[in-house]
């Protein structure tokens, strides 16, 4: 029996019920960043009932990472890596259920159901006693809600990672191979006085609102430069002022001015250039105003895979197995773990996930049959990359 075929009697057996509770039960536990110990060990456990050689590294101690296997032969065989996160956003959501096609509540789509389909792939391969020839690592950690990443980079420091990831995020109908590098930014603009009457406000004193006004100015005038040049997959560069807040009363000068947002670029830049151009953007503000202007900035790089590369052909032939379709390349706007793995543990990183629509929505949910079409892909994949030596295909 060939691969893929093999593939097919497996995706056969993936249990549309059975990733509704798993989804669901991880759904009725809240996580959000920095509290995900409980849905962690109950994700262990799990795997762990499965068959899996799983441990909890617990570094940080209320946002446990799962790290469970299924030892290959060895050897100079690879290993492939399926990733998520354990954590939502720290809003309520709609109420935990199942109904017309969808598993709702918050997290479901982003990305409990997603880990579940982690399992379930997982689950099929061990009860069929699948010989894999690699090794296969599945991780779901917490804190990528909050944007920090913490707990993933410490595993990728700790060397945890596999030779390819399959990030089990976003939708899956197109295979993002570039993404956006994502910078958060916040500029803070201060003047001399401390919120006095605009009557006797010193003549010439900084006005930080006008200040302000002015940095916006400046920030849409990049925006228009950078819209004239689009990057292949990705469109154009951007960006996006999201808050803008100054003053306390209508007749006092404002004591301060914040301007926050983002600015998203491509991959052929870097983190740097952009704290560069906000370092530049600050200083001209501050020489024409006469106010104190102060930039935090933070966020994560973009990333480009070759066309051609292995993991991503694997994919997309997985794809072509279960749907009958093709799987265009695309790039993504979105700022998920791809890069880490990409910049920090040097190995190509995919998304490919269920549905990624309602995310963050007050009313999130996920439609069970993307679900069962991403664990059928996962099964193709895992067994397309990682080879099969022996198996007894009979086992249930």
């Amino acid at each position: 029996m060939n691969t893929d075929t093999l593939a097919a009697t497996l995706a056969d057996r993936v249990d549309p019920e059975r990733l509704t509770r798993l989804t669901l039960d991880m759904v009725r536990i809240p996580s959000p960043p920095g509290q995900e110990r409980a849905v962690s060990e109950f994700y262990a456990e799990t795997l762990r009932g499965i068959g899996l050689d799983v441990e909890l590294d617990e570094e940080f101690p209320d946002s446990p990472s799962v790290v469970a296997r299924l030892e290959g032969a060895g050897g100079h065989a690879p290993t492939l890596q399926l990733d998520g996160h354990t954590d939502t956003i720290d809003l309520a959501g709609p109420r935990p259920r199942f109904e017309d096609g969808y598993i709702y509540g918050r997290g479901s789509e982003d990305m409990k159901a997603s880990l579940a389909a982690m399992a379930e792939a997982a689950r099929i391969i061990r009860e069929a006693d699948i010989q894999l020839e690699g090794t296969l690592l599945l991780t779901a950690h917490g804190r990528h809600e909050s944007a920090t990443n913490e707990t993933l980079i410490s595993l990728i420091g700790k060397g945890v990672h596999g030779d390819a990831v399959i990030v089990t995020e976003l939708g899956g109908h197109t295979l993002p191979i570039a993404g956006m590098g994502l910078a958060f930014f916040e500029i803070k603009i201060s003047g001399d006085e401390e919120g006095i009457h605009e009557t006797v406000a010193p003549p010439g004193a900084p006005h930080p609102v006008m200040a302000g006004y002015r940095a916006v100015q400046l920030l849409q005038d990049r925006a228009r430069e950078l819209g004239q040049q689009r990057l292949p997959y990705l469109g154009t560069e951007s960006i996006f002022i999201g808050r803008f807040a100054g003053g306390d009363y209508f007749n006092r000068l404002p004591a301060s001015c914040i301007i926050a947002g983002t600015r998203r670029f491509g991959p052929q830049c870097r983190m740097e250039e952009i704290r560069q151009e906000f370092k530049q953007l600050a200083e001209r503000v501050a020489e024409e105003s006469g106010a104190q202007v102060d930039v935090w900035l933070d966020g994560v790089e973009g990333y480009q895979i070759d066309e051609n590369e292995r993991l991503a052909n694997v994919i997309r032939q997985a794809h072509r197995q279960v749907t009958g379709e093709e799987l265009p390349l695309a790039g993504t706007r979105a700022a998920a773990n791809a890069p880490q793995f990409v910049h920090l543990a040097q190995v190509p990183a995919l998304y490919y996930g269920a549905t990624y629509l309602t995310a963050h929505s007050d009313h999130e949910r996920v439609e069970l049959a993307e679900v069962v079409r991403a664990t059928k892909v996962y099964i193709h994949a895992i067994l397309g990359y990682l080879g099969v030596l022996a198996t007894d295909i009979t086992s249930h």
